[in-house]
Formats: C-alpha cells, sequence, structure tokens
C-alpha cells in the first residue's frame, strides 16, 4: 500500500509540475530557424543551441540562445606596448571578421559607425583576449596546433560517425594520443577551437545572447533585436541597412579603381576590354593597368562587366545579389 501511495504522490507532483511549466511562445525549432535566418545572417540550425523561450502571451518574445560563430583574426603590430625596434615586432592578435554564412564573411570595421567605434572596439578586444588567452592555453597543452587546432568544418566532419572511424582507422598504433585545451568561457563567449594559418587564425567561438523575435509580413517569426553582455545591438534590420550603405560606398570605391585601370588600357590600347564578364577584364587588366584584382563585390557576388571597343558598364547588383534593381551600383561610359 505504501508504495501504491508514494507512485501516486510522485505522479501527481509530475503532473502539477508539468502544469506550472508556462507554454513557450513558440516551437524550439522555430526560435532556432529564426536566430540562425537572422537578418544578415544565414547559419545553420545546428549553429544555434537554444536555451529558454520566453512563455506564450509575453511580450516582446524572446529566445536565449547560444550562436557558433566562426572568427577570422591576424597579427598586426601591438600598439599597446614599447616596440625595441629590429625586424621582431611584438604582434597581438586582431578580429578582422566573422562569418555570417557559407563562404560568407563580413569585416568588423564596417561596422564601426554603426554601432559605435568604442562599442565595437570593445567587443573586439574581449575577443581578441579571449583568443589569446586559449592561444596560451593550447600552447601548455603541448599536443601541436596542426593536430588539435580545428575548424569549423573539421569539427563538423569528425562529429559523423563515418568520420570518426575513418580517422581511427588511419591514425598509427604508435602516433600518442592528441591533447586538446579545453574551450574557455569569459563572460556571454566562450571559445572552443582554434586554427592557426600562419599570420591569421579562425576561432570557433559560442557566442550567448538574448534574441528579440517579431512576426513578419508573411507570419513568420524573425529575429529584430540581440542583446550580448548586456549591450543590446538594436533593431537588426536598421543596423544592415546602414551596413548597406558603406558597402555600396566601397563598391563604388571599386568600380572606379577599375574604370581608372579600363581608361590606362585604353589610352594604350585605343579601345576598351571587350567581353561580357569581369574574369575576362582582369585577364586584360592584371598587372599591367590593374594593382589588385577585384572579383567580388561587398555583398559576396562577382562584379558584372559588359564592354565594346567604345562603351563599357560596370556593376554591383547590390544587397538583393539581382541584377537590375533599384539597388545596383554602377557605373558606365
Amino acid at each position: 500500500m505504501f508504495l501504491v501511495v508514494a507512485f501516486a504522490f510522485c505522479a501527481f507532483a509530475a503532473d502539477a509540475a508539468a502544469q506550472k511549466r508556462p507554454k513557450p511562445a513558440l516551437k524550439e525549432s522555430d526560435a532556432r530557424r529564426a536566430v540562425a535566418e537572422a537578418p544578415g545572417f544565414a547559419l545553420s540550425k545546428g549553429a544555434v543551441k537554444v536555451k529558454e523561450v520566453s512563455p506564450a502571451g509575453s511580450a516582446p518574445v524572446t529566445v536565449s540562445a547560444g550562436v557558433r560563430v566562426a572568427f577570422r583574426l591576424v597579427r598586426v603590430e601591438d600598439e599597446r606596448v614599447p616596440q625595441t625596434g629590429g625586424v621582431f615586432k611584438l604582434k597581438r592578435w586582431r578580429a578582422a571578421e566573422f562569418r555570417t554564412g557559407d563562404r560568407a564573411w563580413e569585416d568588423f570595421d564596417l561596422f564601426a559607425e554603426a554601432v559605435g567605434a568604442e562599442r565595437l572596439e570593445a567587443a573586439r578586444g574581449a575577443l581578441e583576449e579571449l583568443v589569446t588567452e586559449f592561444e596560451a592555453q593550447q600552447a601548455k597543452v603541448g599536443g601541436g596546433w596542426g593536430v588539435t587546432a580545428l575548424t569549423v568544418e573539421d569539427e563538423a566532419a569528425r562529429a559523423s560517425e563515418a568520420g570518426a572511424k575513418k580517422k581511427k582507422k588511419e591514425k598509427k598504433k604508435d602516433e600518442p594520443e592528441q591533447k586538446a585545451a579545453e574551450p574557455l568561457t569569459r563572460g556571454p563567449l566562450t571559445i572552443k577551437q582554434l586554427s592557426l594559418m600562419g599570420a591569421s587564425a579562425v576561432a570557433e567561438v559560442v557566442v550567448e545572447g538574448v534574441f528579440t523575435l517579431a512576426k513578419d509580413a508573411r507570419g513568420r517569426w524573425r529575429a529584430a533585436g540581440f542583446e550580448v553582455g548586456g549591450e543590446a545591438v538594436g533593431d537588426l534590420e536598421t543596423l544592415w541597412r546602414s551596413i548597406d550603405t558603406r558597402k555600396a560606398a566601397r563598391a563604388r570605391a571599386d568600380l572606379a579603381e577599375m574604370r581608372e585601370a579600363l581608361e590606362a588600357f585604353r589610352r594604350e590600347r585605343g579601345f576598351y576590354v571587350v567581353g561580357e564578364d569581369s574574369a575576362v577584364l582582369f585577364d586584360h587588366l592584371n598587372p599591367r593597368y590593374a594593382k589588385r584584382v577585384i572579383r567580388l563585390d561587398p555583398w559576396h557576388n562577382p562584379y558584372r562587366y559588359a564592354g565594346t571597343q567604345a562603351s563599357y558598364t560596370l556593376a554591383s547588383d547590390g544587397p538583393d545579389g539581382k541584377s537590375g534593381t533599384a539597388d545596383d551600383v554602377t557605373l558606365s561610359r
């Protein structure tokens, strides 16, 4: 009889706890998609770990999540310490880019005006210190960068069972087990992996934050704002519109540089490059007329070129990546 009563009490307690647990404002899968597809991002859903969704009826609707992001850093001369002179300079890590999607990287400097230079430098500084500390930790482990430091893609490959079995078969019997540094957390940032490539590195970092969601015109949940470490980023759509304005200015500068090279070509040859492709254009311009090869616009799409002996059109498809729309950046003669 005691066991029956005890079981009934436990069942009642579990049922009561379930009733007290508030229903979330949206499914976890929808929350994960909304975060992964936040304005300006096209991350895999696997890069987002939802921790909490605000209850139904709450306003605004929020999602607490950890987002795995890749950051690219470069070694630069450390301006914070006196240099002793000579060839060898004291260096430090400088956060240069972060990945927003498959083969899509964004320049930190583009965000200075949009979010504020001081706030951006504070965020970069926190990331740079974390990477420096993790690098020192990894050096103490002594596993060797070539073995233990993995890119995000490498980690995904190792995570699969087939990839793990293959690596196990290929491992030599007498090869010592390699150690790796444990993940390192500082505030809202947790570094998981660091891949060194000469004077640059790619760090895989989980960023903990709170996303504010709203429904779009189609009724789908979409990330509207973002807060990390107590700092609110603000409206993401407005932020990216500001970034697109700066990118458009950069695209115009690229096109002007290409125009100068084209004009130099014409002055010497008497005509413009004939072609329908920017790759063909630079086959003719580089290295004699163009100081550098400019393949992609700031939105990671190829620049377009159409030229005859007498005229030409240079263009970027702009933020929407579509030719012939209002946001195109063009230059012609």
